[in-house]
């Protein structure tokens, strides 16, 4: 360790200094994160029997610390050339990808702002961009866990219908094996089919992001939504597409998408609806999707007055 220059400063440890110490599932050390009272913080690794030394750049703010990333290429470059962990950026991206567009909002000089009270997370996340502002503060619910929530007290994610549109019946669920209609063999079919009339309307399930408007053989008019970085719903058999939507625009939870068809490898009108996790499909009728949650009432007024204060001293 003392071949690093900065492995000095744990020469000088005072009162009040704070050290962190984390192992590996085997128990071998992963890293220390070192917190002295009047200097920034230290993250501390060691791998191939080297000690590797990072120190985080954060600025003081009446109570508060606070680290500002600068983004010249993407976040998680930005972030990790200012020494913020991975699990960190982690939780920034699965917050923020419910209204950001990683490959799309992001314009060079965007700033995400991390304020800290001691904790190992942040007490706020604060996207600043040239058209908006997007800010979440962390509450701990009455079972210890940390999430956050804007200050309305909502988490930024949404909750889903249970079917994206009025349908009159469950034509066919999702089987590991269905003999095909069409293709006469045996194959899996993964995702509900609804059966409704023709040119009813179909619904987003969720607010998210459209990835693909496309035509495809077997789906025909099909569309994608990115709903947050792990969960992606797929609408298939399509009639036709609601008019104007195009990959890369926002949609709200309820906002029309396209109407009941039979395009594609089908047999008559009705919307194929798929959810996938990860690239996983999942049955819809079994499969429980996040659910935006709410600060309890009777916690809002102090989560408010915190936030507010957030703001107010990072002059936000």
């Amino acid at each position: 360790m003392s071949s690093d220059g900065r492995a000095k400063q744990l020469n000088n440890i005072y009162p009040g200094d704070q050290f962190k110490i984390s192992l590996d599932d085997n128990h071998n050390l992963k890293k220390i994160i070192y917190k002295p009272v009047s200097a920034n913080p230290m993250i501390i690794t060691y791998s191939k029997k080297r000690f590797r030394f990072l120190t985080i750049n954060v600025q003081p703010t009446a109570g508060i610390t606070h680290s500002t990333i600068v983004i010249t290429k993407s976040l998680n470059y930005d972030a990790k050339e200012f020494g913020i962990e991975a699990e960190i950026i982690k939780l920034m991206v699965d917050n923020f990808s419910w209204e950001l567009d990683f490959r799309r909002d992001l314009s060079k000089g965007d700033k995400f702002i991390l304020a800290w009270n001691g904790s190992d997370k942040p007490l706020a996340m604060i996207y600043v961009g040239n058209r908006r502002t997007i800010s979440l503060f962390s509450y701990k619910d009455a079972k210890g866990k940390t999430n956050y929530y804007q200050v309305n007290g909502k988490t930024l994610n949404d909750s889903f219908f249970f079917a994206p549109l009025k349908y009159d019946r469950i034509s066919s669920g999702f089987q590991k094996r269905r003999f095909h209609p069409i293709k006469k063999t045996w194959k899996s079919h993964r995702g509900t089919d609804f059966a409704a009339p023709q040119g009813r309307p179909i619904y987003a399930a969720a607010k998210g992001i459209i990835r693909h408007v496309a035509v495809l053989s077997g789906y025909g008019n099909v569309v994608y939504i990115d709903h947050g970085t792990h969960l992606t719903t797929v609408y298939a058999h399509m009639a036709r597409f609601e008019k104007g939507l195009r990959s890369g625009h926002r949609v709200s939870k309820g906002q029309v998408i396209g109407y009941v068809g039979s395009t594609g490898m089908s047999t008559g009108p009705h919307l194929h609806y798929e959810i996938r996790v990860d690239g996983v499909h999942k049955d819809p009728e079994k499969y429980s999707p996040p659910k935006q949650l709410n600060v309890p009432q009777g916690s809002m007024a102090e989560f408010v007055r915190v936030a507010k204060e957030v703001l107010a001293k990072l002059n936000i």
